[in-house]
């Protein structure tokens, strides 16, 4: 489904890298990060759109942005582009369109509608991170040096593959993800191109167990083409069940408060699964 939320383009000072900001006055901002760009990987993927589209309906503010460069490297130049789109967001620098690189607004799809929600002066104050494939695993890295950062969603991160995609730091980029302690969702489709399962469960397994989902989508590839939605439907199982303030509706996200990271408070009573400590979750099983 289109937003019906127009987006405003930027280009970030230090790293120029080209930005989108739907700016919804919400003390959560979600910044999306794309797949390899050598391989076609850019902030208009499909996945992205869906991400964006999605958080935009709840009324949050969103970013996404093109990594800067030929992204053939160890990834920590593209880390330092995820924590300087943080920084853009955490300080208002999107409020005032002084660094706008074009007048017209874009939108998250060619078919949305003006919105009527009023736009505020007030900058964000906490920040997620979701990364899809190649990002995943950057967004992860970057997560331990944004201290306002209260998550981290890895959407198909590519480990099989992260020694040569990464010049042989994938590791050094996941230890630092393990080291944040933040709550962490690795979503994964059961036919994935690049990772199998008994790879990604690996993964999952030596990450932080108090604080770690793993999550497996059934009969979904890399991509996700047509099952958008039940990824989104994964990251808003994860969303309910690790932050509290949400009070069960995701509505309400746009007016938590995320004074400090904490450890979450996990609830799974009445399931018949447990989302968390690591274990597989395959929805609609």
């Amino acid at each position: 489904m289109p937003s019906s939320v127009k987006e405003q383009s930027y280009t970030l000072p230090d790293s120029g890298c080209k930005a989108q900001v739907a700016n919804l006055g919400s003390d959560l901002a979600v910044i999306v990060t794309h797949p390899w760009g050598p391989l076609g990987g850019n902030m208009n993927n499909n996945v992205v759109l869906a991400i964006v589209v999605w958080f935009q309906r709840l009324q949050i503010t969103t970013m996404r942005f093109d990594f800067s460069g030929h992204q053939i490297g160890k990834g920590h130049r593209q880390v330092q582009q995820v924590k300087e789109a943080a920084n853009f967001l955490l300080t208002g620098a999107h409020l005032d369109g002084s660094t706008s690189y074009s007048s017209h607004q874009q939108t998250a799809s060619s078919t949305t509608t003006t919105s009527p929600h009023k736009r505020t002066k007030q900058p964000p104050r906490s920040i997620l991170l979701v990364g899809y494939s190649y990002g995943s695993i950057i967004s992860a890295s970057a997560s331990i040096e944004i201290p306002q950062c209260i998550g981290v969603a890895m959407i198909s991160p590519p480990l099989a593959v992260r020694h040569w995609l990464y010049l042989f730091h994938g590791n050094y980029h996941l230890e630092q993800a393990r080291k944040s302690g933040l709550p962490l969702i690795m979503i994964l489709g059961s036919r994935d191109n690049f990772t199998g399962e008994d790879a990604f469960m690996e993964v999952v397994q030596s990450m932080p167990t108090a604080t770690t989902t793993g999550a497996v989508l059934k009969d979904a590839d890399h991509f996700f083409r047509g099952r958008e939605q039940d990824l989104m439907d994964v990251l808003g199982h994860w969303i309910l069940n690790v932050f509290p303030q949400c009070q069960g509706d995701l509505k309400k996200l746009c007016q938590a408060e995320f004074p400090s990271f904490a450890p979450p408070v996990l609830n799974n009573a009445g399931s018949g699964e447990s989302f968390m400590g690591c274990g597989a979750f395959m929805p609609g099983e």
